[in-house]
């Protein structure tokens, strides 16, 4: 168990940190939250959902008229606070429908231990508004959720594990749930699920489970509502002491990244069933507990630090290609921060947003590039006339979900952005609009997937603009529409 790290408010003393030559820089928001903040959700009309921690309120950054979320504002994103819900670590989702967001539990509420099995569901008010929260039932007979793990399957089904037994339920609705089977360790608990193309879902045990003893993994079949035995990890990845894990992301390889508590990594493939041993982290670091983010070229960045929650963070990027660690540049709050602060996530930029329960927000740019075998590519079938304010418009294409979730942490912080977003470029003046995506047909992350999302547009100037399909921070192909 950790705890809830408080931090005042300090002065700015530069507005970016630059990187190498090779491009990675880090830049604070221009408007700053005015709140200490955590977890952040991806909403599907380009605005991000942001949660003060240990409290009952949340915030929404929306990007300015150019796209930018650096210059974006800030806004209201509804209260908790009539629910008695303050919670800190928990299962969090954006639902395929677009207008509800999930959250599930908590390792705290209101700043004190509880593994509470309290939930809440926020409606979605597209393009301006905050959301409106209302309380959520468990599922019928859990004691426990807490900073449980939770995702999306590809039929669209949410999962949301119990932090402290073996069980798992599938979301059915508003105070509705129905069970699943259970896993063969001990304890769901810092256990994290990673969606692989398969559809199958991948979670490392955090406890002496009895596949493999201090090395299982475990794979879940959609298709069958169960848990067997995957392989043996190359070394135990866990720490014996907290039963902490690191991030763990599908990269467009197909191939698994595992940060372990251990000053160890590994690489799962999923083509083979089997795991090779990853890079070892330099000085000593370890992801105990810790965020990583999938970058659109490739790489994977993860914030590192000390074993047993210690201050001493350090950024790194994984090459794929290489089986490589290296150093990258550090936000302003490195290496005074302890790892298991940091939370991680994509914007539609390419950017990634970082925060860390201060009241100070980054955001890192990469280097260039995207990897061309992830972008996502749409297909109007002729319709080039929309409507302004239309709404249920459909969009085809493939890989509309992208390769996989992108974002990741383990049990305490889902942000997955698996999901595609509708840009809308003015040909006239350049400025930048999000429609609302929802209902998708499909949610499977295998490569060239096919599916369809409908959309809805805001009241826009009538002209010519450029729409693509965003997801995980990757456009498409543009597509010229006359908005009437």
């Amino acid at each position: 168990m950790k705890l809830f790290r408080t931090l005042g408010i300090t002065s700015i003393v530069a507005l970016a940190l630059m990187g190498s030559a090779t491009g990675q820089s880090w830049t604070f928001l221009t408007n700053q939250p005015g709140a200490q903040v955590g977890t952040m959700l991806q909403l599907r009309d380009g605005r991000v959902l942001v949660h003060e921690p240990s409290g009952t309120d949340w915030l929404i950054l929306t990007p300015d008229a150019n796209g930018s979320y650096v210059n974006g504002t800030w806004s209201s994103g509804g209260s908790m606070a009539a629910l008695g819900y303050a919670p800190l670590y928990y299962g969090s989702q954006v639902l395929l429908n677009g207008r509800q967001v999930v959250i599930e539990g908590g390792e705290y509420n209101f700043g004190n231990a509880d593994w509470t099995t309290l939930g809440a569901i926020g409606t979605v008010t597209p393009f301006s508004g905050p959301l409106t929260w209302a309380a959520n039932a468990p599922p019928a007979g859990w004691g426990s959720i807490g900073d449980a793990q939770s995702l999306i399957l590809p039929d669209g089904r949410y999962m949301q594990a119990n932090c402290c037994t073996q069980q798992s339920a599938f979301f059915n609705g508003p105070n509705s749930w129905l069970p699943n089977g259970n896993i063969l360790g001990p304890l769901n608990d810092e256990g994290g699920y990673t969606l692989l193309p398969s559809g199958k879902v991948l979670m490392v045990d955090a406890w002496n489970a009895g596949c493999s003893g201090n090395k299982s993994s475990e794979l879940f079949d959609p298709t069958t509502d169960t848990w067997s035995c995957g392989p043996a990890t190359p070394t135990q990845l866990w720490d014996s002491s907290g039963h902490e894990l690191g991030p763990a992301i599908l990269m467009h390889t197909g191939k698994v990244f595992q940060v372990g508590a251990t000053n160890s990594t590994a690489v799962y493939n999923p083509k083979t069933n089997k795991w090779a041993a990853g890079p070892t982290p330099a000085g000593g670091l370890t992801g105990y507990d810790a965020p990583g983010s999938l970058e659109p070229n490739g790489k994977v960045l993860v914030m590192l630090g000390p074993s047993g929650f210690g201050n001493g963070c350090q950024f790194m990027e994984y090459a794929p290609s290489t089986n490589t660690l290296a150093n990258t540049v550090n936000p302003a709050d490195c290496p005074s921060d302890p790892s298991f602060v940091g939370h991680l996530m994509i914007l539609p930029t390419g950017q990634i947003m970082f925060t860390d329960f201060s009241g100070f927000v980054e955001i890192y740019t990469p280097a260039p590039g995207v990897d061309s075998n992830a972008k996502p590519s749409i297909s109007f079938g002729g319709l080039v006339n929309l409507s302004s304010g239309a709404k249920n418009d459909v969009l085809d294409g493939y890989q509309l979900n992208g390769l996989g979730q992108n974002n990741a942490y383990g049990d305490d912080y889902q942000a997955d952005t698996d999901f595609p977003l509708v840009r809308l470029t003015s040909v006239a003046d350049g400025t930048v609009h999000y429609a609302f995506t929802h209902d998708d047909s499909s949610h499977s992350i295998a490569p060239k997937a096919f599916g369809s999302t409908m959309f809805d547009l805001p009241v826009l100037t009538p002209g010519f603009y450029d729409l693509v399909a965003v997801v995980n921070g990757i456009a498409s192909n543009t597509i010229r529409v006359n908005i009437r």
